[in-house]
């Protein structure tokens, strides 16, 4: 029988000034601030082409925000009569689209009587859609509010709100409090900083796979999607345009799939997510009863499956074929909602929700269509196995004159792309717990043990994380970025190469490695009675 991990597996952190810069070798590496930045140190050659990112106070802007010129600001509208405008939109969008199309027109160009028929119909429409949302009165904080869903710790006071690796270049997007979106890439000394009249309250960005310059970010109106072109006339030459959705705002959660075809959108006031057409600058609304408001959308890595969690206990698992219609395996949790979930390698879904303890479940979701040990017994296939205990604990100091606490509310939760480290910060923790994980073939979690607590600078919290993607140049090296609540972003190497040997002498280390905890064949077929599915 398997013994859940638990916090209380991990070594204690030190109490000391210095910040952990690197695991190396089974070893924690801590430096002082002047030592993070010395080439000397053994990590350095894994961050060399990585750029280095500070958020100061002084850096912020005014509440100003001045929309960027693109190219399609430099033509002239085509002004159409209304009837005309009317029948193109019934043509391309449909019936409903055109009523309200007509309804938002001057009286005098359509005739009062179509005006008025169609105001009435559309305000028909907008009671029956709306009807069982919140969105006027939705909260600017606590529970509901689109902080309370962000996966940045003081989503609302936070320097940096989110954070976005390119999935196929070095090139990283910082959005922060001043509603800019600033752009970091190697080779590049000069940071593109992205403005928009519409850029307000970023929750959420995801860079388009196989297209280098493409940006989406999710905003209090919609989503807003750049062209963003890097270099020294950069902000002159990015352009964005806004794509909107009735009842579909504030937008929470963006995301492209890995091929790059499909961008998923999610709001806290709308049960539908919005597949859009960014070409065709259309959405199609994707929508299934209960849960109310959906949080985010997580897509697996070969594109297959997509992860929808609403604000309830409820959350979707859709599977995305071929050629085939989308269909969804609807899941709940035993209280709260999923407040954090990832996708790793061979559709293995790591998910936590808000309930108190906090836990950590795995999903296996790769189906097993030639397990010839199934026949005749129960498909462990839709059973959510407990992982990792998440509950709070409590370090102190060998003079016990210190304390750190570490656990409770999980904010945000990142798996490499290898399936190798995971990675997890709380609402109530200045640290991130770092797990080693490794996954069978088939699909399921066979190995788990704890790895290390990071911490910051005295007094630094992290906001937000993310592990870089394209591992192809580092292949002995994953780098998880971490932004802290002093504005500084951190690249956290993480180095297991057999053919290396560590350099102790640079640096202060500090083992941290404990018990490896496997998942026996028993209880990959046992039921965790507190989840459910339906088919």
């Amino acid at each position: 029988m398997l013994k859940v991990l638990s916090l209380r597996d991990f070594d204690p952190p030190s109490f000391s000034d210095l910040a952990t810069a690197s695991f190396a070798h089974n070893a924690l590496v801590y430096c002082t601030k002047e030592e993070l930045q010395q080439e000397a140190q053994s990590f350095c050659i894994y961050l060399r082409d990585f750029p280095a990112v500070n958020i100061t106070q002084e850096m912020l802007a005014t509440r100003e925000t001045h929309r960027t010129i693109g190219a399609r600001d430099l033509f002239l509208p085509v002004q159409d009569s209304a009837f005309k405008k009317v029948v193109s939109i019934w043509r391309e969008k449909g019936l409903l689209e055109a009523i309200r199309t007509a309804a938002a027109e001057d009286p005098a160009e359509i005739t009062h009587p179509i005006h008025w028929i169609t105001t009435r119909i559309t305000r028909m429409l907008d009671s029956i859609e709306g009807g069982t949302f919140w969105s006027s009165i939705l909260p600017s904080s606590g529970s509901g509010s689109v902080a309370d869903v962000a996966a940045t710790r003081d989503w609302t006071t936070a320097l940096i709100r989110c954070i976005a690796w390119h999935p196929n270049c070095i090139r990283l997007a910082v959005a922060t409090r001043d509603d800019r979106i600033r752009i970091f890439s190697t080779g590049n000394i000069a940071t593109a900083i992205l403005r928009h009249s519409a850029q307000k309250s970023v929750c959420c960005m995801s860079w388009r796979p196989n297209a280098g310059r493409e940006l989406a970010a999710a905003c209090q109106n919609g989503v807003l999607v750049w062209n963003v072109e890097l270099g020294a006339a950069s902000n002159s030459l990015s352009h964005a345009f806004m794509l909107k959705h009735r009842n579909h705002a504030p937008v929470t959660s963006v995301s492209w799939s890995p091929q790059g075809d499909v961008l998923v959108s999610c709001s806290l006031t709308d049960m539908n997510m919005i597949i859009w057409d960014v070409a065709k600058e259309s959405g199609i609304p994707l929508r299934r009863v209960g849960g109310g408001g959906l949080c985010f959308a997580r897509w697996s890595s070969c594109g297959s499956r997509l992860l929808a969690t609403t604000c309830r206990k409820i959350f979707r698992v859709w599977n995305i074929g071929a050629g085939t219609p989308w269909k969804a395996e609807r899941w709940t949790v035993p209280n709260g909602r999923v407040a954090a979930a990832c996708f790793g390698p061979n559709l293995t879904l790591l998910f936590t929700s808000t309930e108190d303890p906090a836990m950590v479940f795995s999903l296996p979701l790769q189906e097993q269509i030639f397990d010839l040990k199934k026949i005749g017994t129960t498909d462990d296939n839709k059973v959510a196995l407990p992982l990792i205990d998440l509950s709070k604990i409590t370090f102190m100091s060998d003079d016990e004159d210190m304390q750190v606490s570490v656990g409770g509310r999980v904010i945000s939760m990142d798996w490499d792309p290898l399936g190798k480290y995971l990675a997890v910060i709380f609402q109530d923790s200045p640290l991130v717990a770092l797990f080693k994980t490794k996954i069978g073939n088939t699909s399921r979690i066979t190995e788990v043990k704890p790895m290390c607590l990071v911490k910051g600078f005295p007094g630094e919290v992290p906001n937000c994380i993310q592990f870089y993607h394209n591992y192809k140049q580092q292949s002995d090296a994953s780098i998880l970025t971490i932004a802290w609540s002093s504005g500084s972003v951190q690249h956290f190497p993480i180095i297991d190469s057999p053919h290396a040997e560590p350099r102790p002498e640079l640096g202060k280390t500090i083992g941290a490695m404990n018990n490896t905890f496997s998942i026996t064949e028993d209880f990959q077929t046992s039921l965790y009675s507190s989840f459910s599915v339906i088919q």
